[in-house]
């Protein structure tokens, strides 16, 4: 079950390729997440999403971005997936089958979902498109106002005067 914009992704329990346990908050790391999502390594259509993203994969983090793949496969399916088709992102398993879907989300620091795509709607090229528009970013508002915060506790700040 995909949550839609504007909603919070739960906090998936998610197993490494080594079979260790991982959350899904701890993945995301400064910037927004990417999250490709697909039933199991045999699935053509999830094979087609993951390579359009390890294509990619090199714009995204120079974009700012940080790329996983979640699948219902075991573990080790997923480790020889990954070093078959030379991801250069990780791929974990869903043992809950929680995103039972081919598709991708894209959520920010909060597990807050900026974008997402279902089934053949979900493309590396237009995601990029829609990162590089400054889709996942905080608003502009929230940047000044930060900024105005930032300058004004340092004016405030007491200075140790040099003796």
């Amino acid at each position: 079950m995909f949550p839609k914009v504007d909603e919070h992704a739960p906090d998936l329990d998610l197993l490494d390729e080594a079979g260790r346990p991982v959350k899904l908050s701890s993945l995301v790391g400064r910037g927004p997440l990417v999250v490709l999502s697909f039933p199991n390594p045999d699935d053509t259509a999830g094979v087609k999403l993951v390579r359009g993203f390890r294509d990619r994969t090199l714009a995204l983090r120079k974009a700012g971005v940080s790329i996983c793949g979640i699948a219902q496969a075991e573990p080790a399916a997923l480790a020889y997936m990954r070093a078959e088709r030379g991801l250069g992102f990780p791929l974990f398993a869903d043992p809950d089958g929680w995103l039972d879907e081919t598709g991708l989300l894209l959520v920010d620091r909060n597990l807050t979902v900026k974008q997402r795509a279902v089934g053949e709607r979900a493309d590396a090229d237009s995601m990029l498109k829609f990162i590089r528009r400054g889709g996942a970013r905080p608003s502009r508002v929230r940047d000044r106002i930060g900024h105005l915060l930032l300058a004004l506790s340092h004016a405030i700040t007491p200075r140790r005067l040099a003796r």
